[in-house]
């Protein structure tokens, strides 16, 4: 399945202290009439998933119903705050689109609200939690999931490391020390979910992603010029509709052609390690954008080298990887 990801703007009505996002200086132009023609023949190719993020998605929904118009038969997906999403339900709800909330939980508060507040009735949730410096404790977050798991929703907690970009977001970069308290918490909840599945057949749905995310990395297999941003399955575009290496800081274009000679190439003048690493399959280099690309490096290297090693040795992860597919 090909997957287009959409940053549609930067224009949010929150302001998240540690954001890594930077505007688009042609961004009030919007897509042009190709790429909706480009959008439907990749649909008439096979199937399509069509991902919108911001900025605020859902301050851009004029876009978001046009292409759902041009590609009907796509499947959608948002990530969204949900400062206002009552208000769309109803439309995401019709297109069956896969909503992700961000949100941070912990004991730290940077974006003075919480969606889970309201019980938010939908098949189709996912959380998407920024991990910081002062906001690393997984076990804290995952406690402020449990009353909403305890209602019926299968609410599953997903880390998402903060990108340290620039020094405006310097503060909340991630520490040595932090770095080593995520890779360990992360390992131990995988044990304890894989664990819990072998013997029980149980699934603990909070711990899901976790372990899913990773299991799809496994599946990646990533070939070099591929990354995570841009390769033969996942296409990533700016929201006037050119490709792009990073989502984020789109200063780097790419053509719709030869994009994985291109991004073989920055590799190479970047981060040449990356050739030959053995867990570049899964990894795909890592954040182009990031001032601690070192440091995420060696937790990556870590955690995926640790992963694939489990897969090796025990069938249950490649079990509950088909039984969460």
């Amino acid at each position: 399945m090909k997957s287009v990801t959409i940053y549609l703007g930067s224009r949010c009505n929150m302001n998240c202290a540690y954001c890594h996002r930077e505007p688009d200086p042609e961004e009030a132009k919007g897509l042009p009439p190709e790429f909706y023609s480009r959008l439907q023949r990749m649909a008439k190719e096979g199937p399509l998933t069509v991902k919108f993020m911001g900025g605020e998605p859902t301050l851009y929904m004029d876009t978001i119903r046009k292409v759902v118009t041009v590609v009907p038969g796509a499947h959608f997906a948002v990530a969204t705050n949900g400062r206002d999403l009552e208000k769309y339900l109803p439309f995401f709800r019709q297109h069956q689109f896969r909503i992700a909330l961000s949100y941070d939980g912990g004991d730290v508060d940077l974006r003075g609200y919480n969606p889970l507040e309201k019980l938010v009735d939908y098949p189709y949730l996912s959380i998407s939690t920024t991990i910081f410096h002062g906001n690393t404790d997984f076990r804290k977050i995952l406690a402020q999931f449990r009353e909403k798991r305890e209602k019926g929703m299968k609410i599953s907690f997903f880390p998402h490391l903060v990108h340290h970009t620039s020094p405006a977001n310097a503060a909340y970069a991630l520490t040595k020390e932090d770095y080593a308290s995520v890779l360990r918490q992360w390992k131990e909840l995988v044990l304890e979910l894989v664990d819990g599945f072998q013997e029980t057949g149980n699934i603990n749905w909070e711990l899901t992603a976790l372990f899913y995310g990773l299991f799809r990395r496994l599946e990646a297999t990533y070939q070099y010029g591929e990354t995570y941003c841009f390769s033969r399955n996942l296409y990533k575009v700016g929201p006037t509709g050119k490709p792009c290496s990073c989502l984020y800081i789109r200063d780097v274009p790419l053509s719709w052609t030869n994009w994985q000679e291109q991004q073989a190439a920055l590799l190479d003048y970047l981060f040449p390690k990356c050739k030959g690493c053995k867990v570049y399959g899964m990894c795909g280099g890592g954040c182009h954008k990031s001032l601690d690309h070192e440091q995420e490096c060696a937790f990556y290297y870590a955690l995926y080298s640790w992963f694939q090693e489990l897969a090796d040795k025990e069938p249950a992860v490649w079990r509950l990887g088909n039984v969460l597919q």
